[in-house]
């Protein structure tokens, strides 16, 4: 027994609950996340327009597009997502019964089924209108979201643009640094003496083209060699004395030569270590590339100024790493 057959399926999914189920929605750090959402078509042709899902943002949440808002702005969006969608839902509910009544009617029951037929008819144009109503409402706050989201879109790639700028930046400094700290370390003005103290020893390194700012440096400063930085870590590390002090006066022009950059970034640069420890280091981090502390002419290292010995030496040994 036949039934009259309508020529699109009846099948919708509601929307208002994808809305109503993001409980409170409120803009964390002045954003929230939006969903672009296309509600089912029950006509060709004559299909909903799309809108938006609002949501809080959730940093580690990627799905979706982030558009900045005030809580007064984020509820009117989200008032007029459950507006559009509550008029959308109501009427498609309608069409699909219509269209389910259609269905139902048996082609004998002639009356029955024109009648049928003509309610679905109305409804159509009812959806039709309803579909077209609220989408015009819905349509300034659209826009009003795709504003927000592109103008989030252009800030976040000036953010992008100026992160890579100052990487490249800081690839150049970095560079510039490790070639500066490899000529400085070849020029041969370094020295260093030697004091014993009983049961152990101190060695103090110096420059011999700088005036020095300590005065246990003088007495065996004027026939000491003149080294470059490798050599002087060498002899440093022959020597193995129980303490290292390094002149005040000497890092802080090597610094100057450095254009700020601390004397401890120079000494890791070159040999991957502590220059008052001599123990290994892991690899710099990203934001610790260019240190600038001139506060600390040693870089905050086992250096102690004048009167004072680093903390990494100890009575019996010259510190780890060897």
């Amino acid at each position: 027994m036949g039934h009259l057959a309508l020529p699109h399926p009846a099948h919708y999914t509601p929307s208002m609950p994808r809305q109503q189920e993001q409980a409170l929605v409120s803009p964390r750090d002045h954003k929230v996340h939006v969903h672009r959402h296309w509600p089912d078509s029950l006509l060709d042709g004559t299909g909903p327009a799309p809108f938006f899902l609002v949501e809080t943002w959730r940093p580690n949440d990627n799905a979706g597009d982030l558009a900045s808002c005030t809580p007064e702005t984020c509820r009117r969006w989200v008032e007029a997502a459950l507006a559009y969608a509550g008029a959308v839902d109501e009427v498609s509910a309608e069409l699909t019964a219509a269209h389910q009544g259609v269905g139902s009617v048996p082609r004998w029951k002639y009356v029955a089924a024109r009648r049928a037929l003509h309610d679905w008819k109305k409804v159509r144009e009812r959806y039709e209108q309803t579909v077209r109503a609220a989408g015009e409402a819905y349509r300034p706050v659209s826009r009003e979201i795709w504003h927000a989201v592109w103008a989030e879109h252009d800030r976040a790639g000036l953010r992008a643009r100026e992160e890579a700028r100052e990487k490249r930046e800081d690839v150049r400094k970095d560079s510039q640094a490790r070639r500066r700290a490899a000529e400085l370390a070849e020029r041969p003005n370094w020295g260093w003496s030697v004091v014993t103290r009983k049961k152990w020893s101190i060695a103090y390194v110096f420059r011999h083209d700088v005036p020095h700012s300590d005065e246990r440096v003088s007495a065996a400063r004027q026939d000491r060699p003149c080294v470059n930085l490798p050599e002087l870590r060498q002899a440093l590390r022959d020597l193995h004395p129980d303490r290292l002090h390094w002149d005040d006066a000497a890092l802080a022009e090597t610094e100057r030569e450095l254009d700020g950059v601390s004397f401890g970034h120079c000494w890791r640069v070159l040999f991957d270590e502590d220059h008052g420890t001599f123990t290994s280091l892991p690899p710099l981090s990203p934001s610790t590339r260019r240190p600038n502390n001139r506060g600390n002419p040693s870089g905050g290292s086992a250096t102690s100024g004048t009167g004072g010995y680093g903390n990494g030496f100890s009575s019996g040994g010259f510190g780890g790493g060897y």
